[in-house]
């Protein structure tokens, strides 16, 4: 296996990029991305068929960053995908990892993907909104889909992936810092606010003080008389435990691996309107994605539904032992009232305007409108793959979890076969 220096490895990928000037190979995707040539292999292939179009290939070594510890939950999508790409490459690409962003704190992975630290990693471009403006954009819409555990996570992922095959603008963003945007987009669940106290009113909410993630979630909250405050994730149990704020807004992972929910189990949502959603993203080092011949590209793109698959059951498995959480420790799920549901509703309206009236995107309007079909297109698809689950409640939902994930490749199918993750596929 080849793993040279920072250093050898940025005079190579300078030599490499002169050269394919010079030779003319093939361009797969926007401006600055290229490959090194070679065969191209079609969606579906089977895994000997990408093992004989890298035969010739020289090994590399990608050193991947995790963001949970060996053999966590949130950590198994970077691990089985790896285990996958491997796999699949016939040994050809192999991965050393770096554990609990060992590497890279959050908000520097997109410096540590550019300066050769590390080759592939998950880039949360909320924590960095200045330097990721479009991306944050695309963020700002994480609020559409059906809030329930099984629905949220099958339609939100293709309303993410659609938007980002409409508008470049992402893409491009990442480009310029060096990086390559594999995955648009992955969440563990839709965000709710978990609090130490039950209501699901206005008049239960007004004045409560809520660690938020974002500043659309400010906006949120605000509309329901609640006050933000920033408060790191790894605070939050601490900040809830003393009284400095009464609620948390977190997905059921988050709740769940924080340990929130024992002081906070009282959980309320819209099922229809949720609140805005911040998930990551996964990139590679621009400058080692362009050193790989095309098959290598294609399947490291093709195996993040492996990623995917893992998300997802990762997921799920933390929502089955929040609700169960939620239960023991006194607490429930409530719906909010309609005067509740209308304030949220009014703060998206205003914050598609914006999206549409601003520069962030070359076309916000086009953003926006992509935003809204995708989110009836995606809601009309899953309902007819017909995945078991739909509808699931989350106080239904550890029962059906207890019966097995279902089976994912139709809805996998789906995203690589429409525009949704096809057009971003490297040909």
């Amino acid at each position: 296996m080849i793993r040279p220096s920072m250093r050898v490895r940025l005079t190579a990928a300078l030599g490499a990029l002169s050269l394919m000037a010079l030779t003319g190979c093939s361009d797969g995707g926007p401006e600055g991305e290229t490959n090194a040539g070679g065969a191209s292999v079609e969606y579906g292939a089977t895994k000997a068929d990408f093992a004989e179009a890298l035969e010739d290939m020289e090994p590399v070594e990608l050193v991947i960053q995790s963001t949970g510890p060996k053999g966590s939950a949130t950590g198994r999508r970077f691990e089985d995908y790896a285990a996958a790409v491997e796999d699949w490459s016939d040994g050809k690409i192999s991965f050393e990892f770096v554990y609990s962003n060992g590497a890279a704190p959050p908000d520097e992975v997109h410096l540590a993907l550019a300066d050769g630290r590390i080759d592939v990693a998950s880039v949360m471009p909320s924590l960095v909104p200045d330097e990721f403006p479009a991306a944050n954009a695309i963020g700002d819409l994480t609020h559409l889909g059906r809030q329930l555990p099984v629905d949220w996570m099958l339609q939100w992922h293709g309303i993410m992936f659609e938007m980002a095959a409409a508008v470049d603008d992402a893409d491009r963003e990442f480009e310029e810092h060096g990086l390559k945007l594999l995955l648009p987009a992955f969440g563990s669940g839709a965000y709710m606010p978990y609090c130490t106290d039950a209501g699901s009113t206005a008049a239960a909410f007004d004045g409560r003080g809520v660690a938020t993630q974002s500043r659309v979630q400010n906006k949120e909250v605000e509309a329901l008389g609640m006050n933000p405050t920033s408060i790191t994730y790894a605070e939050m149990f601490e900040g809830l435990q003393r009284g400095v704020v009464d609620c948390a807004l977190s997905t059921v992972t988050g709740a769940a691996l924080g340990g929130i929910i024992e002081p906070a189990p009282h959980v309320s949502f819209d099922p229809e309107h949720g609140f805005n959603s911040p998930g990551g993203t996964i990139a590679i080092s621009l400058a080692r994605w362009n050193e790989l011949p095309l098959a290598a590209q294609q399947l490291l793109y093709d195996r993040l539904d492996v990623l995917m698959q893992a998300n997802f059951e990762g997921a799920w498995e933390n929502t089955a032992a929040a609700v169960e959480a939620v239960d023991s420790s006194g607490g429930r799920f409530e719906e909010f009232d309609d005067d509740l549901a209308s304030r949220i509703r009014s703060v998206h309206e205003e914050v598609e305007q914006r999206i549409a009236d601003g520069d962030a995107v070359a076309d916000g309007e086009l953003l926006v409108e992509v935003a809204k079909q995708a989110e009836a297109d995606w809601a009309r698809r899953v309902d007819e793959l017909g995945i078991d689950g739909l509808g699931t409640t989350y106080a239904e939902f550890p029962e059906w979890y207890a019966g097995g994930v279902p089976d994912l490749q139709p809805y996998f199918d789906a995203l690589w076969e429409g525009a949704a993750m096809g057009e971003r596929r490297p040909s």
